[in-house]
């Protein structure tokens, strides 16, 4: 019994180190308050979600049009920089929703189909922008992030009809989903 009281505490002295951390990290996340609670609340959802990144991407695609450019100050080169990040993480976000919908078997083809249509737009969007050293690398991940979602919705669409051909009872399941 006494193993057990050491290792829980154990336990808590570890977490407890790493919740300074786990809050600071809160702040890098690319979603806003608003955004966040959207993706919650669709938590069962999966074609929703999907939609919802989706547009939460096209907004910092949209903004990053908007901000890049020549002649800009220092101030907007830094948030042309920051919506590259942001870009580039929401990518990673969805591709790990992806995964994670594709691993529970939730029929997700309906959103995939506008998906890869959307994605496919995304690479050209990014490099139509244009390149400046002071954001050059940000803009190269930002491209690669969205060269490797474009990759995934199109493999996953194949794989999902072929999976849902195979398994017709299971097609309009929501799978269990991410957490």
């Amino acid at each position: 019994m006494s193993r057990r009281i050491a290792c829980f505490l154990l336990f808590l002295v570890f977490t407890a180190g790493f919740a300074p951390r786990l809050r600071a990290q809160d702040s890098s996340d690319p979603l806003t308050e608003d955004e966040v609670q959207q993706i919650r609340d669709n938590k069962t959802n999966p074609n929703e979600r999907i939609k919802l990144y989706m547009k939460f991407i096209d907004e910092r695609l949209d903004a990053i049009k908007q901000l890049a450019g020549p002649g800009k100050s220092a101030n907007e080169k830094a948030q042309v920089r920051a919506r590259f990040d942001e870009f580039t993480h929401l990518c990673d976000e969805l591709q790990d929703n992806l995964d994670t919908y594709d691993a529970a078997h939730a029929d997700i083809r309906k959103s995939l189909r506008e998906l890869v249509a959307d994605t496919a737009k995304w690479p050209a969007a990014l490099n139509a922008v244009g390149s400046d050293p002071s954001y050059d690398f940000p803009h190269k991940t930002a491209v690669e992030a969205a060269q490797s979602a474009t990759d995934e919705a199109r493999q996953m669409s194949i794989s999902q009809d072929v999976y849902f051909d195979i398994h017709k009872k299971e097609r309009g399941k929501t799978g269990t989903g991410p957490g």
